[in-house]
């Protein structure tokens, strides 16, 4: 039995695109696109929505996965935020 039997599609689909997010808002920042917490906040919720969209389920299971995906890069993102001093809205 291999990790996708065992967990299930999906919820590898939700951990690799979680993984995915979060290097690409590392990149992001390193590379000057953003420069607000406002500004990943803004992106993170559009890749979700984007994500969420194209796994066709029911809105129910839709916000279930929204709150898991957003349980998942919340400590990493506050790591991410740290290591590169963004600033925020006031």
């Amino acid at each position: 039995m291999n990790i996708t039997e065992y967990i299930g599609k999906s919820d590898q689909e939700m951990i690799h695109f979680s993984f995915s997010l979060l290097k690409d808002i590392d990149h992001k920042i390193s590379s000057k696109t953003f420069y607000y917490k406002n500004q990943v906040l803004r992106y993170i919720n559009d890749c979700i929505d984007h994500f969420i969209h194209t796994l066709h389920v029911k809105c129910s299971l839709q916000n279930i996965y929204k709150a898991e995906i957003h349980h998942l890069i919340k400590r990493k993102l506050t790591d991410i935020y740290e290591k590169h001093h963004l600033l925020s809205c006031v």
